[in-house]
């Protein structure tokens, strides 16, 4: 299989555990593996776990877990991840699946795998960025316990319908939701990187970016090109003018987004800008610390830029709205990780996403989407004529047709979660 991990070490070890408490040791080892991943010749090349896919169902087995056949609807919804984190794509997935389908028939269980929540912070009640009506944390002490306590919970509540969106190497969450496999939707987020479950047969897998749904459909897998969504609100049909100034670009993403080696550094993008346009300025939207901070600002000093050009606002519950908030004319997404669900917000808001890739960047870490209303640029070189591109294209994508087309992509995702299906891409 493309893309696929192979660990035959580690999955020999979870094969053959002579005992539970060898077993467990195998499975924390496995959740230990995500760092790994960064290594070059895995993020972006590698995403399927064929051979430990097939150690679930073993484990469900090994620990008595009976399957659980049950008749799949929206009435009794459960989502099922390890945890949710303030930004990130899938926490934005899991919100907009229990808007849609209704946070008084959700219900959302952590895994909490690697044991960073604690019940106290559920004091005042379900946090308002986990709308349900219930969510709770498993507390056993192994993963194997947590295994057998996902399943019993799962047991009681008698789901109509699973989403499994859980971490990368997750086993927990996995092995747990099989006996369940009937009503289980695999949502498809870990996308450029190793994750359990993409190759096991669900009653159904949902790709959220197009670059993973042509690498699984590649595979032969049964996957449902849903795509991603941003709640209906009227975008603007021209972006704010007369305000004075140049061009204004905007950019968002946490703070790893921009800091790993590549051919060239984000703040050569910057500065390649800046330098064209004397008058235009960015917009740094998401977390920062100081690491991030200094990797711009000391290049553009270096250059003779003010690095006042550039402001970093910190992070904002809704990219779209400020980027309007904002006037931002352009978007350049972040280097050289370039963001999924970012690029769609900023669609959302009437810009055409400029991504940036590294050219020796694996397949699955280039950005793809269905529409034409994005640029794709690999050298600094490129930044000035794309940028004007964008515009143009911003200027496409604010008219009737642009929006229809864009109302139809994210459409997508909201007829899968409350239906079931989705128009083909």
């Amino acid at each position: 299989m493309d893309f696929a991990y192979e660990n035959p070490e580690l999955e020999a070890a979870i094969a053959g555990a002579a005992d539970i408490e060898a077993l467990d040791q195998a499975l924390v080892r496995l959740s230990r593996l995500v760092p790994s991943f960064l290594a070059p010749e895995v993020r972006g090349h590698q995403m399927f776990t064929p051979g430990l896919d097939a150690l679930a169902p073993r484990i469900a087995t090994r620990l008595r877990l009976s399957d659980v056949p049950l008749a799949k609807s929206n009435d009794n919804v459960c989502i099922v991840a390890t945890r949710f984190y303030g930004t990130g794509g899938h926490s934005r997935v899991a919100s907009d699946i229990s808007r849609l389908v209704g946070a008084e028939r959700t219900t959302i269980v952590f895994t909490d795998l690697y044991r960073e929540l604690r019940p106290r912070l559920l004091i005042p009640g379900v946090p308002a960025a986990h709308a349900c009506r219930s969510l709770m944390l498993l507390s056993a002490g192994t993963i194997v316990e947590k295994i057998i306590e996902l399943y019993m919970l799962l047991a009681a509540i008698r789901p109509s319908r699973i989403f499994l969106i859980q971490n990368h190497m997750d086993m927990a969450a996995v092995a747990g939701v099989w006996p369940f496999r009937s009503v289980v939707e695999y949502v498809h987020h870990t996308d450029h990187q190793p994750g359990l479950g993409a190759t096991l047969p669900f009653s159904a897998h949902m790709d959220l970016t197009y670059a993973c749904h042509q690498a699984c459909r590649g595979a032969g897998l049964d996957a449902t090109w849903t795509g991603m969504t941003v709640p209906a609100r009227a975008t603007p049909t021209q972006m704010p003018e007369g305000t004075g100034r140049g061009l204004r670009i905007a950019t968002c993403g946490s703070q790893y987004k921009y800091l790993h080696p590549a051919a060239h550094r984000w703040s050569d993008f910057v500065v390649a800008a800046l330098s064209q346009a004397p008058d235009a300025d960015f917009v740094h939207f998401g977390p920062v610390d100081e690491a991030l901070t200094r990797s711009v600002h000391e290049p553009l000093a270096a250059a003779g830029i003010d690095a006042g050009r550039y402001r970093f606002l910190g992070a904002v519950p809704d990219l779209r709205e400020a980027l309007i908030a904002h006037g931002a004319d352009a978007y350049l997404a972040s280097y050289p990780d370039s963001g999924g669900r970012a690029n769609l917000e900023a669609l959302a808001a009437g810009l055409a996403p400029v991504a940036p890739t590294p050219a020796q960047a694996g397949p699955l870490l280039r950005f793809d989407l269905p529409l034409p209303y994005w640029l794709r640029i690999e050298t600094p070189d490129e930044v000035s004529g794309a940028l004007a591109r964008s515009v143009e294209l911003s200027r496409s994508l604010r008219s009737a047709r642009g929006q229809a087309d864009l109302a139809a992509e994210f459409g997508r995702f909201e007829d899968y979660v409350r239906t079931g299906a989705a128009a083909p891409a």
